[in-house]
């Protein structure tokens, strides 16, 4: 058995699952206000306009991957169809990443949903199609949806869901938080503080993933800007479905 019925059947229970719709309604409606709220400052339109769509953007992404990826596991075991398909010709590590696989195609169709939105609101104010520097920006956002879909996974390969489920949530927390702490950390701050939040924020920055100064400039996106930001993601991905394929194969699934 391959990684590809499990990817798909992930991929059909997540577009059917209770949160789809809602995540996908509340993204856009989120995205069209933004266009409305960036009307408090008519002179920055477009620097309020991509400020608060990146975030609106990158804040329900993550949490719905947040959601899905902790239950994915939880929901196998409870079904009854992790044994199943593990009874199967197919590895513990090869099951997790069908299911992750399964997760980020359900996030990618959930991003292309939200970029018809943010058309939507081009279109609202006249400003035509979108250009490929905005396709851009939210691409590298969804990649940020990814790494947390892979923290959820791999906190519930190894704890319950309701722990998983809260140790995503304050990574996520942390993620936001790393860079803006170092940044306005004071000159007075002990050097071994100083130097454990830069260590930190350098490991795990999200705010790294949201290139948002770029829809305010006419400066185009430099390759070597977006392949760092892939290359993040990518790492941090690799990295976390690492430990929770390492974690998985040592767990007995009864305590799951």
């Amino acid at each position: 058995m391959t990684i590809v019925p499990v990817i798909s059947e992930t991929f059909l229970r997540l577009r059917r699952d209770r949160i789809f719709l809602p995540a996908l309604v509340v993204g856009t409606a989120l995205l069209l206000l933004s266009g409305l709220a960036s009307y408090w400052g008519v002179e920055e339109f477009f620097k309020i306009l991509y400020d608060l769509g990146t975030t609106a953007f990158h804040l329900t992404g993550a949490m719905v991957a947040i959601f899905w990826g902790t239950k994915l596991i939880s929901d196998s075991r409870q079904e009854g169809s992790l044994e199943v398909q593990l009874a199967s010709p197919l590895g513990r590590s090869q099951w997790l990443v069908g299911k992750f696989l399964g997760l980020a195609s359900t996030l990618i169709l959930l991003a292309l949903a939200f970029l018809i939105g943010w058309q939507l609101v081009y279109f609202g104010y006249g400003m035509g199609w979108m250009g490929w520097k905005s396709v851009a920006i939210f691409s590298i956002l969804t990649l940020s949806w990814l790494t947390m879909g892979a923290v959820a996974i791999l906190f519930s390969s190894m704890s319950s869901y309701a722990v998983a489920l809260f140790s995503s949530v304050w990574l996520l927390i942390c993620g936001l938080l790393a860079a803006p702490i170092m940044q306005s950390m004071s000159p007075e701050t002990p050097e071994a503080v100083r130097k454990v939040v830069e260590v930190f924020a350098g490991i795990w920055n999200l705010h790294y993933f949201n290139l948002y100064e770029y829809g305010n400039s006419a400066e185009a996106i430099a390759w070597g800007t977006a392949l760092a930001r892939l290359g993040y993601g990518v790492a941090l991905i690799g990295m976390f479905l690492s430990l929770a394929a390492f974690a998985f194969n040592r767990r007995d699934l009864v305590g799951l």
